[in-house]
């Protein structure tokens, strides 16, 4: 064994900043934890005005 990993790091940082953009306009998308009147919570993601 050569004590190389055997995952690329660079290329899953890569893929996990790619995943951050918006589609449509290329803008950073934000994500908040909005919670129901009911108590549930969910993930939202927000850009482009949505």
């Amino acid at each position: 064994m050569s004590g190389k990993s055997k995952t690329d790091v660079s290329a899953r940082a890569g893929m996990r900043n790619a995943g951050k953009n918006c589609s449509l306009c290329g803008k950073k998308v934000e994500v908040v934890m909005s919670v129901t009147p009911t108590g549930k919570k969910s993930m939202r993601r927000l850009c482009c005005g949505e």
